[in-house]
């Protein structure tokens, strides 16, 4: 018993005497947080560094960034009263018994009720990222444009200028030549 003791109390000393170091991204390796601001324009900003952006441009950037997300979050706040989860009349606690578990605790598991006034909000939202990249695009220069719109790519934002990913319409998923 004295010696089970003993070894546990050695091994926990062991095993925790110092925390792992953070990590950090490679060069070319993905972030692994969305954009500080949340938006594409936020993305350029980020890798300022990768794209070789000049000081006059990471401010003008920084201009078009908070003027995207100030537009966003009030459609965001508009879409948060519109879409909210489907109620499930399961869920509805019985009278004397503990409230019921939630079938999955995951955030965003719980089907949202979509309206036509969602989509109009979806669709100025995606066009306030397109008119943003535009104006961020026409801000840098030939050589960055093209690692911006790669960047952008990887992380599956359409850019500026990017030619349109084909559509496929069989079923075997192979795209359509254009």
């Amino acid at each position: 018993m004295l010696r089970t003791t003993l070894l546990a109390i050695a091994l926990s000393f062991v095993g925790c005497h110092r925390d792992p170091k953070p990590t950090t991204p490679q060069d070319g390796e993905l972030p692994p947080l969305p954009p500080a601001s949340g938006t594409p324009v936020g993305y350029l900003i980020d890798s300022s560094s990768q794209l070789k952006l000049r000081d006059e441009q990471i401010e003008q950037l920084k201009k078009i960034d908070t003027s995207l997300s100030a537009r966003n979050d009030a459609l965001d706040t508009q879409l948060r009263e519109i879409e909210r989860p489907q109620e499930d009349p399961e869920q509805a606690p019985k009278k004397g018994e503990p409230p019921p578990k939630p079938k999955d605790w995951a955030p965003g598991a719980t089907p949202v009720h979509t309206t036509s006034d969602s989509g109009k909000l979806h669709e100025a939202k995606a066009a306030n990222n397109r008119d943003a990249l535009q104006k961020a695009f026409a801000i840098l220069d030939p050589d960055q444009q093209t690692a911006a719109r790669k960047l952008l790519d990887d992380r599956g934002i359409t850019s500026p200028g990017a030619s349109s990913k084909p559509v496929s319409n069989d079923a075997a998923g192979v795209p359509h030549e254009p």
